[in-house]
């Protein structure tokens, strides 16, 4: 039956209130065959209240839930009401009278050698012609509805079956998605959202030169935004162990930029109240732990499965990694897990499951009515109300308008843009040599609440960063060869004859409000390149630590690695499928990790050169006995189950702060080839002299003097 029977918490609630226990005032002992008894007589009943509740709420049940069989075998469908007539598809399109009429069991089997159809669709993408040369695996969709004598119509039942098709071995451990909706919804001329459509033709139409445009630059239905290019599907989420964790009809949307020319496009999902319920109450991405802290995030109003973006050719992981190792920055970032999907029962390749930002994301993460939220996206109001822009104009003018260098106006600057959040965002854009950031004026977020409320830190009233589409870095165009590159200076100093900075041409005498012209009036300020050079070392040192950074490459390859090959052979482009997937494949994962060791090696001749540093030394840093405590340095709180190295500057002091675990006590500081402003202080100045080594030394609270 096609009910999720989810017996280990029913069992533990049952267990913790005793009632399987076996226990009583005269046998206060458990009894395990009473145990045996009484759970063999719940579990019974609650299996058959399920199946009734089944019957009475979805009136359709299938004999098989959705997901993966060894063998061929026969589905039924079961009516609460034997009158009804049942209707049922199987191209993922809506059941109604014109549809199949079910009459017996329908015979299910492995589809994989039957002609692809979907995956055969050409014109999705302007310039790529590219079908796969082979047949692509395939999945049973059955959608079935009742029909009623009273002409009434059943909730839609829909299910995924994979027969003859070996999970782990294909998918490993990932969550398999299955996308159920009329094909019209994606590929029609008019109306399909998924192909160049009657948007490209009219855009052509318009000027003959468009076609001289590359082919991302191109209009089409793919490229079309705003509610009116949603369409509705049914989406299931298959668990690595073959069960459902939740099936729910959504709204889908194409998102993206240039990817959006992709043939794997990625893809926006939403909850809406008008297909069924307004909020995802699942967890789709394990472990994801609220920015509040306030343990994990238990709903999702909308979710992405990306391709990849601009890495969606190449390693796929970018944005990732990038995004994992500065989780817990003072700024948002998106957490992942992959996946492998299907549409209408045809392979749709391998992605990146991944939060999506909205009003809704700020509620879910820190507790904010999202009717409070204000999200700007590239300088254009994304959430909230129009006349919110008027909060950032404010702050940009201000900051861009004013002296910088001025204590007083830095102060005040402060007090609009969370400082931390804008440096910490700057300091990893700049290391990852991200060339689609901020500092082009794309890719960038930021928000804030437009009433303070002092019942929440987050809820200051200030702007904070978040990061989203990274994968235009790394060396993404050029192997990872680009490594030892200054890729900063360029920003420090405005050239004001950049057409950016010129008043626009239709008369307006104000100029671009350009991201980067604010980070250059903040860089005015000396506390501000401090900070900024402080953060910059420090994620060098431990958030993208070499060693550390490729070890992850290698974990992430293992999954990505056994997906991504057949990701190529079934969407292209056609240049990578003219040679062995895997070993492109490898290479592209080599090539990331030239960057990643390259950049954590030249990084200090980099810093060294932009910002006008001297000497520059190494530290290592450790404590007396990680069971005790930590350290905090500046900003980064450490992972000391070793000692950990860095490099640092003597142009400016280190902060460093000794977090005792409870029980334990800071005792000093013992520290080499520097000087200390109190060492036996927790929170204490380093000056850096040369090459030092710097211990924290902690002890019991009950320790004898």
């Amino acid at each position: 039956m096609k009910i999720i029977k989810k017996y280990a918490a029913v069992l533990s609630a049952f267990i913790a209130a005793g009632i399987l226990s076996g226990c009583n005032e005269k046998n206060p002992q458990p009894d395990p065959e009473v145990q045996t008894s009484a759970a063999s007589d719940i579990v019974s009943d609650y299996i058959e209240n399920e199946a009734n509740e089944a019957l009475e709420e979805n009136e359709l049940v299938f004999s098989h839930e959705s997901g993966f069989y060894k063998d061929n075998f026969e589905l039924e469908i079961t009516c609460s009401d034997p009158d009804a007539k049942i209707y049922y598809t199987t191209d993922g399109s809506i059941p109604n009278k014109a549809s199949t009429l079910y009459s017996a069991p329908i015979a299910l089997k492995n589809r994989t050698n039957e002609p692809n159809l979907l995956s055969a669709q050409t014109g999705i993408s302007v310039g790529e012609r590219y079908t796969p040369r082979e047949k692509v695996t395939k999945a049973n969709v059955i959608r079935a509805a009742a029909v009623y004598e009273d002409g009434r119509t059943s909730d839609i039942l829909d299910g995924t079956f994979f027969v003859g098709i070996d999970r782990e071995k294909e998918y490993g451990n990932v969550p398999v998605i299955s996308v159920m909706t009329d094909n019209e919804n994606l590929f029609d001329y008019k109306t399909g959202i998924y192909v160049m459509g009657e948007t490209y033709d009219k855009w052509i139409a318009e000027d003959e030169n468009n076609k001289k445009l590359e082919s991302w630059q191109s209009k089409a239905n793919f490229t079309n935004k705003g509610k009116e290019w949603e369409r509705p599907v049914s989406f299931e989420f298959i668990t690595a162990d073959g069960s459902v964790g939740f099936e729910q009809d959504l709204g889908v949307r194409i998102m993206g930029a240039a990817s959006r020319n992709a043939p794997q496009k990625s893809l926006r999902f939403t909850a809406r109240e008008e297909y069924g319920i307004k909020s995802v109450k699942y967890e789709l991405i394990p472990d994801n732990l609220r920015s509040d802290g306030e343990g994990k995030v238990e709903k999702y109003k909308s979710f992405l499965l990306r391709n990849g973006g601009n890495d969606c050719d190449f390693a796929k992981i970018r944005d990732p990694l990038f995004q994992e190792r500065v989780t817990g920055r003072r700024f948002e970032t998106q957490q992942f897990t992959p996946c492998v999907a299907f549409i209408n029962g045809e392979y749709w390749g391998m992605y990146s499951l991944t939060e999506d930002y909205s009003d809704n994301y700020i509620e879910n993460n820190y507790g904010i009515d999202n009717n409070n939220v204000i999200m700007i996206k590239c300088g254009e109001i994304e959430e909230g109300e129009e006349s919110d822009i008027s909060y950032y104009n404010e702050m940009f003018d201000f900051i861009v308008g004013n002296d910088m260098s001025d204590p007083a106006n830095y102060e005040k600057a402060c007090q609009m843009l969370d400082i931390g959040s804008y440096i910490d965002h700057a300091a990893f854009n700049l290391y990852i040599y991200n060339e689609d950031s901020f500092l082009k004026d794309n890719n960038w977020r930021m928000w804030r609440v437009r009433t303070p409320d002092d019942n929440i830190p987050a809820a200051d009233g200030k702007w904070r960063m978040m990061v989203y589409d990274t994968d235009f870095s790394a060396g993404i165009y050029n192997g990872g060869s680009n490594y030892d590159r200054d890729n900063i200076s360029e920003y420090l100093n405005i050239d004001k004859d950049d057409p950016d900075n010129l008043p626009e041409e239709n008369g307006d005498t104000e100029a671009k409000r350009s991201p980067a012209d604010m980070f250059r009036a903040l860089y005015a300020n000396e506390s501000f390149k401090k900070e900024l050079v402080l953060t910059m070392c420090d994620m060098r040192n431990f958030d993208f630590e070499a060693e550390d950074v490729i070890e992850r490459i290698v974990e992430l390859d293992k999954v990505y690695g056994s997906l991504v090959p057949a990701t190529f052979k079934r969407f292209g482009p056609e240049w990578i499928t003219y040679q062995p997937t895997d070993k492109y494949y490898e290479q592209q994962i080599s090539n990331l990790a030239v960057f990643v060791d390259g950049r954590y090696s030249s990084m200090p001749d980099v810093m060294k050169k932009a910002f006008g540093l001297g000497d520059c030394f190494n530290a290592e840093i450790s404590c007396s006995d990680s069971t005790k405590g930590t350290v905090m340095i500046n900003n980064t709180v450490l992972d000391l189950d070793e000692a950990v190295k860095g490099k640092y500057f003597t142009d400016y002091p280190i902060t460093v702060t000794a977090i005792p675990n409870e029980g334990e006590v800071f005792k000093e500081w013992i520290c080499k080839g520097c000087e200390i402003s109190d060492p036996t202080s927790p929170s204490a100045e380093i000056i850096v002299t040369g090459d030092l080594t710097l211990q924290a030394v902690f002890e019991n609270q009950n320790a004898e003097n």
